[in-house]
């Protein structure tokens, strides 16, 4: 279904440094076209890490021709952070001609991934995010765990219990999926934080700041509303609509919501430092 609303601000073009702020902002390499769904993801981001929508965050779009490539960027000096947004495209399927902006986002979101593990950039990819960072390393998905529209237990691996990010975390939490790929065989030096039943790698730290996750921390029970009426017969079949509507809205996801907050208060950081 196509996204109609516009975003809370613009994803096209890069927005100057505020003199005003006492922060670096963090930089959000959007994915997804424009829309409820973009919306709410600005909005998700904005609220659980207590970021100023416009100065806090810097969005550029990766589908727009005409924004800056983020890999190209200073990432170190002028951004506390780099989050990578999910997206309604996927990877892999090379049997389709993908649209000049498809291809456009392909490369630039891999280029990118490959920079900030490269140079241990504080990053947090959710769902697309965590997918590119395995492919920009040579990495593989799989198409044969992915998940529907629901809120899937997670349990904090050993190494999970140690991390700085995750270690707060309860032993086992719940959040939002949503996604037909996953993650195949994990490249480089890949920690799994997170686990899940059926989708085994959930969450994923490379090197001491770059971190990754399968399922969507930001994502709210009323932001999964938002995706479930958009995704109808995409990732559920609309007649089960009401079930998916019950299942989701009884989960308490709030545990998950908190790592957007966690990642945020641990890597912002002052201006020029």
């Amino acid at each position: 279904m196509s996204e109609t609303l516009t975003t809370l601000a613009p994803a096209g073009t890069l927005s100057p440094a505020f003199s005003t702020c006492m922060t670096a902002p963090f930089l959000m390499a959007v994915c997804r076209p424009p829309g409820t769904i973009a919306a709410d993801e600005q909005a998700m981001i904005s609220q659980w890490g207590a970021l100023h929508p416009l100065h806090d965050l810097t969005l550029v779009s990766l589908l727009d021709a005409g924004a800056p490539d983020p890999a190209d960027l200073d990432l170190a000096r002028d951004y506390s952070g780099v989050i990578i947004t999910g997206s309604p495209f996927g990877f892999g399927h090379h049997h389709q001609d993908p649209a000049p902006e498809q291809r456009r986002l392909t490369e630039r979101v891999l280029r990118l991934a490959a920079r900030l593990v490269a140079e241990d950039v504080p990053t947090l990819g959710l769902c697309f995010g965590l997918q590119a960072i395995v492919l920009a390393l040579g990495g593989t998905l799989r198409d044969d765990v992915g998940e529907d529209l629901q809120a899937p237990t997670m349990t904090v691996t050993e190494a999970g219990r140690r991390d700085p990010l995750t270690r707060n975390l309860t032993s086992t939490f719940r959040a939002y999926v949503g996604h037909s790929q996953s993650v195949g065989e994990l490249p480089g030096d890949g920690v799994v934080l997170a686990t899940g039943r059926r989708c085994p790698i959930q969450m994923v730290r490379w090197g001491r700041h770059v971190y990754g996750t399968q399922f969507h921390p930001e994502i709210t029970t009323a932001g999964m509303r938002v995706r479930i009426e958009a995704y109808g017969d995409t990732y559920y079949p609309a007649a089960e609509r009401a079930a998916v509507l019950e299942r989701c809205d009884s989960a308490d996801v709030t545990a998950a919501n908190r790592l957007v907050t966690d990642f945020v208060e641990r890597y912002r950081r002052p201006v020029g430092n």
